[in-house]
């Protein structure tokens, strides 16, 4: 599966919150990398190292941080990631002409650290903005997809309207089977 390509790239540093959800989301982050970092606007970090063995423990570590939902939980495990991964905060001014506060990538030497600062402070700035934990898993039968949540009213339980429809339709089938078979010993 090829990285979703983001309406909205930053040629300086990786769309934080789409890095880390396509990383996570990725068959195998460590060969999908360089592409991964490419779609994202930042080509050099694809020339960092990659040991599977420890982006796959990055991928798992920020993946445990989507299947929680309590704000103090889930704010307990990103400040362990990010003093885990001396993450130090700066102010990067963006091609456009803002001013963006982005984790420090100097002395990042792997894909596994990268993956882990970005991800770390994209989703520690993204419940600091929204005061919940607006991300999750998919909810969908046989999908476990990572998401952002970026709506406004309720929570979002599904990766893509495709998801939601599938589990609306299976849901509106069983009922209707359900019915069906009350009607048909109902008449009995």
């Amino acid at each position: 599966m090829q990285p979703r390509q983001t309406q909205r790239q930053d040629p300086e540093r990786p769309l934080g919150l789409r890095f880390v959800v396509d990383a996570i989301n990725a068959p195998n982050p460590s060969s999908s990398w360089s592409a991964l970092t490419e779609a994202h606007g930042d080509p050099l970090l694809g020339e960092l190292a990659t040991q599977q063995e420890h982006v796959h423990a990055a991928v798992h570590a920020l993946r445990s941080i989507f299947e929680i939902q309590d704000p103090g939980q889930a704010a307990a495990k990103l400040n362990q990631l990010l003093a885990e991964c001396s993450t130090q905060p700066e102010l990067a001014e963006l091609p456009d002409g803002r001013w963006a506060l982005r984790p420090s990538l100097t002395g990042t030497s792997t894909a596994a650290t990268t993956l882990t600062r970005v991800g770390a402070f994209a989703l520690a700035t993204w419940l600091s903005e929204r005061g919940r934990c607006a991300w999750g898993l998919c909810e969908a039968t046989g999908c476990d997809r990572a998401f952002i949540d970026e709506g406004r009213r309720a929570a979002q339980r599904f990766c893509s309207t495709t998801c939601a429809t599938r589990t609306r339709v299976a849901l509106h089938r069983k009922s209707g089977a359900v019915a069906d078979a009350g009607d048909t010993t109902a008449t009995e």
